[in-house]
């Protein structure tokens, strides 16, 4: 099921996000000593590392309701039509309408 699937991934999610939380010193420091030179060292700077990983669970539901909004844009866009049910349904609402009509609605 989809909430399960959602909920499996969020829980690895806080799992990942805890450990490197826990060791955010072990990640500054691999960082500071891989950097070759200081370009990269200005790129990716420890502080920015550091809110990066402080602030990765609300980078992860704005994605997710970015991917949320994207998909509903898409399904609206490409929603099909169905002119058959449209006949259908003004046939009721016809119907309807004159039902009324015989007990004194006014239209």
């Amino acid at each position: 099921l989809r909430y399960q699937l959602f909920l499996s991934i969020g829980v690895v999610f806080l799992a990942i996000w805890k450990m490197a939380l826990t060791n955010l010193t072990s990640i500054k420091s691999f960082f500071a000593s891989n950097s070759i030179n200081q370009q990269q060292q200005r790129i990716l700077s420890l502080s920015s590392i550091e809110l990066f990983i402080v602030w990765l669970p609300l980078w992860a539901v704005l994605l997710l309701g970015i991917y949320a909004l994207i998909s509903v844009l898409y399904r609206v866009v490409t929603f099909g039509d169905c002119p058959d049910a449209a006949v259908e349904l003004s046939g009721q609402i016809e119907e309807a309408k004159s039902r009324l009509k015989e007990r004194g609605f006014q239209f």
